[in-house]
């Protein structure tokens, strides 16, 4: 949805978006409405979505919701507003996904829920508010978070293959999908990232001192 508006990430997040915390100190963000008694997207106009290209993976989805029964399933939920459900062709659940190009959606989202359903925060664990904003930057701030990498000296630290830090840098996915990593090594404490051999070195030589 950014890229379609133009705005850095920081710049959409301020304008579109309302910030949440949970009860585990899990930054959340959740989309603007517009402000009158209607409530709708502020992307929606008489002429359509204004960011139908790069539309989240909610309004790919619709009318098709996974079931929350909690059995493996999927419900539709027909609705005036949306005119595909008044066509003649039928969908299984697979084509309808290959369709709205979903695949790529699905594959964060198991990526995002594989850290916001981690059993540190099941074990009631929090966040104190140096790691909610580490997490902030690294899943929503993309720009910020591609700012502290290349403008630091992480990849110095860091022992990352030359081919992932160009594709970090030109891919927003790519980015998405190392920030995952990031925040699993700094927060869960997995081995997502290692540091560099002299650096893992003087680690071990400061702990020997202490």
């Amino acid at each position: 949805m950014r890229r379609a508006t133009g705005l850095s990430s920081g710049e959409f997040l301020k304008e579109y978006t309302i910030p949440l915390l949970a009860d585990e100190g899990l930054p959340l963000v959740v989309l603007k409405m517009m402000d009158d008694k209607n409530k709708i997207c502020p992307f929606v106009t008489s002429d359509g979505c204004k960011v139908y290209q790069d539309r989240p993976w909610s309004c790919r989805m619709y009318p098709v919701f996974p079931s929350s029964s909690g059995e493996e399933g999927f419900i539709i939920k027909e609705g005036d507003s949306c005119l595909g459900c008044k066509e003649e062709k039928w969908w299984t659940i697979e084509g309808w996904k290959k369709d709205q190009g979903i695949d790529i959606y699905d594959k964060m989202n198991e990526s995002y829920e594989e850290i916001t359903l981690h059993d540190y925060f099941l074990k009631g664990n929090k966040l104190d508010p140096g790691k909610s904003k580490m997490l902030y930057m690294a899943c929503y701030d993309l720009d910020e978070f591609k700012r502290f990498l290349f403008e630091t000296r992480f990849f110095d630290v860091y022992d990352v293959e030359r081919g992932i830090v160009e594709r970090v840098k030109e891919d927003g996915g790519e980015l998405l999908s190392f920030g995952y990593k990031w925040v699993r090594f700094n927060i869960f404490g997995e081995d997502t990232l290692r540091p560099k051999d002299k650096v893992f070195d003087n680690i071990l030589q400061a702990k020997r001192k202490e």
